[in-house]
Parts: C-alpha cells; sequence; structure tokens
C-alpha cells in the first residue's frame, strides 16, 4: 500500500510537471507570437513611411524644378528688357504667359501636389514659354525697330491681371489662356515668313484679334 501511495504521488507529480512544461512551452509560442506580430506591424509601417518619404522627396523634387525654370525664364525676360531686345509687347506678353503658366501650376498643386502627368503638362508649358522669350530676343523686332508702337505702352487689360492677381484661375481657363498665347506666338513667327498677301491678311487679322484681346495701347 506504501509503495502503490508512493507510485501514485510520482505520477501525479510528474503528470503536474508535464503540466506546466506544457503551459510554459505555450507561453513561451505566444510571447514569441505576439512578439513576431508586433514585429511585422513595425516593419509594414516603416515600409509606408519609407513610401511617403519617397514620394514628398519626389514632390519636391518636381516643385524645384518648376520653380527654378519658372525664375530661369523671369531672368531672361528681364535680360531682353535689359538689352532692347523685347518690345513693350513682346515683354507684356510673355510675362503675361508666365503668370498664366503660374496660375496654372497653383490650380494643379491646389491639393498639394503634383502628379506625373501635372509635372509634364507644366513642363510641356514652360518649354513652350522656353521657346517664345528665345524666338522673341532673336526676332527683328526690339533694337533693330525701335520705333515699333510708336513709344505706346503696351499693357495688359485689367480683366486679365484681375484674373491672374485673383489667383482663382481654373485650370480649364488656365488652358484656354495658354493655347491661345502658343497661338500668338506661332502666329507672329509665320507672319516673320514669305507669305501671300491673302494668307498675310489673314494671319494678321487673327493675331490682333487674339491680341487684342488681352492687350491694349495706352
Amino acid at each position: 500500500m506504501k509503495q502503490t501511495a508512493i507510485m501514485m504521488a510520482v505520477v501525479i507529480g510528474l503528470s503536474g510537471m508535464a503540466v506546466l512544461a506544457g503551459e510554459g512551452v505555450n507561453a513561451l509560442k505566444t510571447k514569441h507570437s505576439r512578439a513576431s506580430g508586433k514585429g511585422v506591424s513595425t516593419t509594414a509601417e516603416e515600409r509606408h513611411q519609407k513610401r511617403e518619404a519617397r514620394k514628398n522627396r519626389a514632390q519636391g523634387k518636381c516643385q524645384n524644378v518648376i520653380d527654378n525654370r519658372q525664375e530661369c525664364q523671369a531672368k531672361r525676360i528681364q535680360h531682353g528688357i535689359n538689352k532692347g531686345y523685347l518690345t513693350d509687347e513682346e515683354t507684356k506678353q510673355l510675362q503675361a504667359q508666365q503668370a498664366s503658366i503660374a496660375a496654372l501650376e497653383n490650380s494643379l498643386s491646389a491639393d498639394g501636389k503634383l502628379t506625373g502627368n501635372e509635372f509634364r503638362q507644366l513642363q510641356s508649358e514652360l518649354n513652350e514659354a522656353s521657346r517664345s522669350i528665345w524666338a522673341e530676343k532673336h526676332d527683328t523686332e526690339g533694337n533693330q525697330m525701335p520705333v515699333y508702337r510708336l513709344g505706346k505702352n503696351v499693357v495688359a487689360k485689367d480683366s486679365l491681371t484681375a484674373k491672374l492677381a485673383s489667383g482663382e484661375m481654373t485650370r480649364a481657363e488656365a488652358k484656354a489662356l495658354l493655347k491661345d498665347f502658343r497661338r500668338m506666338m506661332e502666329l507672329k513667327t509665320r507672319l516673320s515668313g514669305d507669305l501671300s498677301e491673302s494668307e498675310r491678311a489673314a494671319l494678321q487679322s487673327e493675331y490682333d484679334t487674339l491680341l487684342n484681346e488681352y492687350f491694349e495701347l495706352k
């Protein structure tokens, strides 16, 4: 009887140890699982933060490219003014074109970011403006024709300056304005070439209509 009791006690003790051991293993597994889960969560969050950081850096680079190009073009226009390469009319057109690009940029970035397509759109408009600046500084006007416009001042109409200054120009309005300016530059280039009388009359009429829509002589 005594031996039986001792053996039962040993069995019970071993069973208890097994239970405790099992609980200990389960506890370790649970702890490891929680720790592992926490690690995965942190890693995912870090990856998200890195992606956002890359996006922000890309946005910053895009914005810097646009800003630097606008500043450079403003300096080129001022250089043309200082050297007398640009007439009053040409200066006002180029400055208004720059203002319309700035208005378009404000509209596109109203949500705090520029998409890839929007960035390329602004780049395209700046490329067009760059070509316009070069063309106007190298045409036969300016110093070559100092009496052009007979000393009259060419100024943007109040309706145009008010719209540009308000900062409330819609994307569609900005695009339409840029389209008109591109057309004016195209017409001006074509008018400097060899044309028949009828062709010149038609193009000059279209050019004058667009010019008078946005500018006036004072």
